[in-house]
């Protein structure tokens, strides 16, 4: 009785084991020949999608050079990826957060500590919103990333310092001014929980850090994997579903599952280290890009097994889903001293 049971639960394991690692073994490759782009320019970072519109958004900063500040946002059209309009900007553009049923286009000037505001009806910027206090060295950061909490209308705004002195800067975003700056943070990455009343934040030096929603003070923080302190997370995507999150890490191997609630790191999915990551829903799939690998890997969310990887000619960063979900738009970065554009790629998930 004991013989046969071990029997079952041993050939029970061993398929469980083989069905999740036939997902990595058959994984099947794309490289994006595979797929529709559009060079762009130079220096281009984050994407929106416009359903409304059917319109791109690419943020770009075409220079870093010290007299050339001026940015440009790329408008495509989301299906053909046809440039539709350059609009200019006094200001070097790169995080974006579309508020669509107000027609606002947030972007995210790093360089210059401050947050644009862009009419994407009439593509003409509304305001500059100045968080970084230059005069002020505890007040002074640049811009790295920008999430919008439609429901409680608030824009948070992750400033990276220097020291390690980051600040979480929160944008009314009724009044259009900042409402609050919030020091000892370090934040880098958002993701909101509109349902939960809570906003995730990830950080620099390996912490999980979560607000409410409707005061934005913090509710918890913890350190995800205390014994590497290499740790640097760039991004967060949720599955409130299952209660956990995914974390980019630009350091470290391996794109982290932790449990939202408790900050507990449950599964490591083996992978490059990482720059964005994308939860779907309906497809129970995450997307991640790994900059450095050239490489965008689409993971099963239940095994955590790579089920397919798409290889890249340059470096891919951003990621946006299409409303309906069929599409995912990445930005792809070259080199800084090569010659060919920055690029957008367009993959049809309906292939895969």
């Amino acid at each position: 009785m004991m013989t046969s049971t071990l029997k079952k639960t041993t050939y029970c394991a061993l398929a469980i084991s083989m069905a999740i690692h036939s997902g990595a073994v058959f994984a099947k490759q794309f490289t994006d020949k595979d797929f529709q782009t559009q060079p762009l320019g130079h220096g281009v970072y984050e994407l929106a999608y416009d359903n409304a519109q059917k319109a791109l958004y690419a943020a770009s900063a075409p220079s870093f050079e010290a007299d050339k500040k001026a940015g440009l946002v790329f408008r495509l059209n989301a299906d053909s990826l046809k440039i539709y309009q350059k609009i200019a900007t006094e200001r070097r553009t790169f995080a974006v957060a579309l508020d669509e049923a107000n027609h606002i286009l947030y972007l995210g000037n790093a360089m210059e500590g401050s947050v644009t505001l862009l009419d994407t009806r009439t593509n003409k910027v509304i305001k500059t919103i100045q968080l970084s206090d230059d005069s002020n060295p505890d007040r002074q950061a640049h811009v790295r990333e920008v999430v919008l909490d439609k429901k409680h209308h608030r824009l948070y705004v992750s400033g990276i310092g220097s020291k390690d002195k980051g600040l979480l800067w929160v944008v009314d975003t009724q009044k259009q001014a900042l409402a609050q700056t919030i020091e000892k943070l370090e934040p880098v990455g958002f993701a909101v929980d509109e349902a939960g009343d809570k906003v995730y934040v990830v950080t620099g030096t390996g912490e999980l850090i979560t607000l409410d929603g409707k005061t934005s003070k913090t509710l918890k923080r913890v350190k995800v994997d205390p014994a590497d302190p290499e740790h640097y997370f760039l991004n967060i995507a949720l599955n409130t579903s299952k209660g956990v999150g995914y974390i980019a890490d630009t350091n470290t191997a391996d794109v982290l599952v932790v449990e939202l609630d408790s900050g507990k790191l449950i599964h490591r999915i083996p992978s490059p280290n990482s720059i964005a990551v994308v939860y779907h829903p309906a497809r129970n799939e995450i997307y991640v890009t790994h900059r450095n690998a050239h490489q965008i890997s689409v993971v099963d969310a239940n095994s955590y097994a790579v089920k397919h990887t798409i290889k890249t000619a340059a470096m891919p960063n951003s990621l946006v889903l299409s409303a309906d979900a069929s599409t995912l738009y990445v930005s792809v970065k070259q080199d800084e001293k090569a010659k060919e554009a920055d690029y957008v790629l367009k993959i049809d998930l309906t292939q895969f």
